[in-house]
């Protein structure tokens, strides 16, 4: 194989394979489920649009609906099951290596507010923290106003891409509803 058709192989193994070598996931981490009552499989749910919600709060909607459609579950207003979610975010790693919790007061409930996912800045200029995202999941039953099914999120959050990291969070508590997990990697 002549040395030009060699440099041009290897050029587009590399072109071809990087982009999969640098995808990083939005926010790699573990989910915990409790099943506390059988949720039918062909039961509809409705996820509650908030009127007048942020756009945020319209995505992270949006990309719960599409994950929950995507695994075969009917979405209708008024639907047996309510999903809600709530949670916040911790940084970690100020610049003494320690826990520094600067995110106080930051967080969300029933996708209120989303101020969570926005862009934190430097602890100090040398160390950028590590952003720890939380959340809790919950499935009611509407007629019994009763939890039936919960999950419990943690994951590191990468990048600032808000409508990647509501698609990945999504993406790992639909598959699940109504399923029992510990600690499973997403």
């Amino acid at each position: 194989m002549p040395a030009i058709a060699r440099i041009s192989l290897a050029v587009a193994l590399l072109a071809f394979a990087a982009p999969a070598a640098l995808a990083q996931s939005a926010c790699p981490g573990r989910i915990s489920a409790n099943a506390f009552a059988p949720v039918p499989r062909d039961a509809a749910i409705t996820v509650p649009d908030r009127a007048g919600g942020s756009p945020n709060e319209q995505r992270l909607r949006r990309a719960i609906v599409a994950a929950l459609q995507g695994n075969g579950r009917r979405i209708a207003a008024d639907a047996p099951f309510i999903l809600s979610w709530r949670g916040g975010v911790s940084a970690e790693g100020d610049n003494f290596g320690g826990f520094g919790d600067t995110m106080q007061g930051r967080s969300f409930r029933d996708s209120d507010d989303l101020s969570w996912v926005q862009n934190v800045p430097r602890a100090g200029g040398r160390r950028v923290p590590v952003l720890r995202v939380s959340g809790t999941v919950e499935l009611r039953d509407r007629a019994a106003n009763r939890v039936v099914w919960t999950a419990v999120i943690t994951c590191e959050r990468h990048g600032t891409d808000d409508e990647a990291l509501f698609t990945h969070l999504a993406g790992a508590v639909a598959p699940l509803l109504g399923q029992s997990a510990a600690g499973r990697p997403f």
